[in-house]
């Protein structure tokens, strides 16, 4: 039996599920815990239901200055933990711009981050005076879904289905954001596939990554994926690097054009020489992989087991996560 959210389940209703996750944030507003979404009545504000027990952070607005770091591993979730990053983006393959990760590694990186609030060393090779036990809460986890890689994001049925089923995965294990997107192939946000994965991870709210700087239309594009519902943005401002002269101003219209409807996180290239700027622009969160780069071992037969430029590996900098908070923090 096809789950409700295959093809079938949208013919005909394309326009109502296009508006139907703008219109529920319009309708609950911000929720202000993490285990209610509120009703507004004429005469006070009472809770309406329960969300699903998975920690998750509804649509919370930050007041303070963040960072999110992008990890592939293990060893990069712990080193950003402990540099203090305030949100981890999870994936896979990061010297492919980031995969779907696995689910070891997301309910692996979930354990260590439930130690923080009870204290405890968040991994057996921590220390006794290790800087994770000074932490006052844990990062939030922030899964991207992304089933292959290639800069096109246009995604056939069958890859749809795959990620959609990732997502169901990642519900249950409970995490507190998704990061998406996908276009035509004309470049456009493709409206339906988006409205799918948004629908289906409501509660939880969803990233429109870093496929807005491949859309013709830049600002309509952003508009657009306003109006479906998602709640943030990942963007370089349509340049490799965002602390590009015409990035900088791109991002600085869309903050100025749109910072009160939506979260402008740039991304590529943020270090701790240029992440002040991002802030004084504006922005309330920037994203880094605060990495260094990790050569693997050249093999004399010179056969590859992948791509001929994967013999590396990112690995993310506790001192490089720690001097870019300081940074934005100052």
């Amino acid at each position: 039996m096809k789950r409700a959210y295959n093809k079938h389940s949208y013919s005909g209703k394309k326009v109502n599920a296009k508006r139907s996750r703008a219109a529920f944030l319009r309708h609950h507003g911000t929720a202000t815990t993490r285990s209610q979404i509120w009703r507004k009545t004429d005469n006070n504000v009472q809770p309406k239901q329960s969300l699903p027990d998975s920690n998750v952070n509804f649509y919370k607005i930050e007041h303070s200055k963040m960072l999110e770091v992008c990890v592939d591993s293990l060893q990069s979730a712990i080193n950003a933990i402990h540099g203090g990053a305030d949100e981890l983006e999870i994936c896979s393959s990061l010297n492919e711009g980031g995969l779907t990760p696995s689910v070891g590694l997301v309910k692996k990186i979930k354990h260590i981050v439930n130690n923080i609030p009870m204290k405890k060393p968040i991994y057996k090779t921590c220390v006794e005076s290790c800087s994770c036990l000074k932490l006052l809460q844990k990062p939030n986890l922030n899964i991207m879904i992304r089933c292959r890689t290639g800069s096109d994001f246009c995604y056939t049925d069958e890859e749809v289905d795959t990620m959609l089923e990732d997502i169901e995965v990642f519900k249950e294990i409970g995490v507190d954001r998704f990061v998406f997107g996908a276009l035509t192939n004309t470049l456009k946000v493709d409206e339906e596939n988006c409205v799918k994965v948004l629908n289906l991870a409501t509660p939880i709210p969803v990233t429109f990554h870093r496929a807005i700087d491949i859309c013709q239309d830049y600002i309509s594009s952003v508009n657009t994926i306003i109006e479906l519902g998602f709640n943030r943005v990942l963007t370089s401002g349509q340049k490799a690097m965002a602390a590009d002269t015409d990035a900088l101003n791109m991002i600085k219209l869309l903050v100025e054009m749109y910072g009160d409807k939506i979260e402008v996180m740039p991304g590529a290239g943020v270090n701790g020489d240029n992440a002040k700027i991002f802030i004084d622009l504006g922005c309330k969160i920037v994203h880094s992989s605060c990495k260094n780069i990790r050569y693997l071992c050249k093999l004399e037969n010179n056969l590859n087991m992948g791509t001929s430029d994967s013999e590396f590996i990112y690995v993310s900098d506790e001192n490089i996560v720690r001097m870019i908070k300081t940074v934005i923090n100052s």
